[in-house]
C-alpha cells in the first residue's frame, strides 16, 4: 500500500494536513483520492489546489459520477465563500475536462467559477453536449472570450442547432489561435456561417473542422465525389470572404469498423 493510500485512510486527518502538504505531493495524493473515491478529500483538495491546471480530463477516461460531483462540489464551496484563503492564487490557464458526462448544473458551475476568467485553453472533447441546455456553452464561451487562445470541442455530439448558438460568442474570442471541431455532424450551410463568423478573428491560424455531413451517404459512408463538391464550396466561401486562410477538414472515426481515429486532415487553402 502506498504512502498516499495510508494517508487517505483517515480523511479527516488528510484534510487537516493539506495546509502543510508539500506542493509536489498534491498530484499523487489527488489521484489516489480520485480513484479511491475519497469525496471529502477531493472537495478539500480542489479548494487548496496550488497549480494553475487541474487535471480532470485525463482522470475521467472511466467516468465516476460521484468523484466528478465531489470535485465540482469543491468548486461550489469556493464560489460560496467571500474569502478564499486556500483558493487558487492565480487564475486557471488551461482547463481540460474530456470524455465524461457533464450535467447542465456542471456546465453552469464552470461558467460561474471566477478562476476561469483568464482561461487560455479549454478542452471539452468527448463531452456529449447533445442534450445540454443550448444556452450554457455560449455563456461559458462569453466568460472566457477575452483571453481564450485554444478551444477543443472534438466529438461532442455538436450538430447545427448547437453550433449556431455559439457562433456569436466565438466571434468575440479575439485572442483565439486554435479551434478544433472535429468529429461533429455539421451541415455545409452552418459551416459557411461558422467561417463567416470567425473570419474577423485576427489571431486564428489553425482551424480543424469535420467533413460536412453532405459528404456522407445515408449509411455514413464518405463519398469522394460529394466531398470534392463540398471542398469546392468551402473554397468559394473563403474566396468571397477575401482573407488568406487555411482550414483543415477530416472525416469522423468509422463507427462500423471500430476505428476511433480521425482521417488525416486535408487543407483548403485560399491565399488571396
Amino acid at each position: 500500500m502506498s504512502h498516499q493510500s495510508c494517508l487517505l485512510r483517515d480523511e479527516a486527518s488528510t484534510i487537516t494536513a493539506l495546509k502543510d502538504l508539500p506542493t509536489e505531493l498534491f498530484p499523487p495524493v489527488f489521484m489516489e483520492a480520485f480513484y479511491g473515491r475519497y469525496s471529502e478529500t477531493l472537495k478539500a483538495m480542489v479548494q487548496a489546489w496550488p497549480f494553475v491546471r487541474l487535471p480532470l480530463g485525463g482522470l475521467m477516461k472511466v467516468p465516476h459520477l460521484g468523484t466528478l460531483q465531489a470535485v465540482l462540489a469543491g468548486l461550489d464551496i469556493l464560489l460560496a465563500q467571500k474569502d478564499h484563503p486556500r483558493c487558487l492564487t492565480t487564475p486557471l490557464d488551461n482547463l481540460a475536462i474530456t470524455h465524461c458526462l457533464l450535467s447542465d448544473s456542471d456546465l453552469s458551475h464552470l461558467s460561474q467559477c471566477p478562476n476561469i476568467s483568464q482561461l487560455k485553453g479549454l478542452d471539452l472533447s468527448g463531452i456529449t453536449l447533445t442534450y445540454s441546455s443550448p444556452e450554457l456553452l455560449p455563456v461559458l464561451l462569453e466568460k472566457v472570450a477575452a483571453t481564450l487562445q485554444e478551444l477543443y470541442l472534438e466529438q461532442c455530439g455538436i450538430m447545427d442547432s448547437h453550433l449556431e448558438t455559439i457562433l456569436q460568442p466565438l466571434s468575440h474570442c479575439s485572442q483565439l489561435m486554435f479551434f478544433s471541431l472535429r468529429g461533429n455532424l455539421i451541415s455545409m450551410a452552418v459551416m459557411e456561417k461558422l467561417l463567416r463568423h470567425t473570419s474577423g478573428l485576427p489571431s486564428l491560424s489553425q482551424e480543424l473542422y469535420p467533413v460536412p455531413q453532405e459528404s456522407y451517404s445515408s449509411q455514413r459512408i464518405l463519398q469522394p465525389g460529394r466531398l470534392a463538391q463540398c471542398r469546392a464550396e468551402l473554397f468559394e466561401v473563403l474566396r468571397v470572404l477575401g482573407h488568406p486562410r487555411i482550414i483543415w477538414i477530416s472525416s469522423s472515426p468509422c463507427l462500423h469498423c471500430g476505428d476511433n481515429t480521425f482521417s488525416h486532415p486535408q487543407p483548403i487553402i485560399y491565399l488571396g
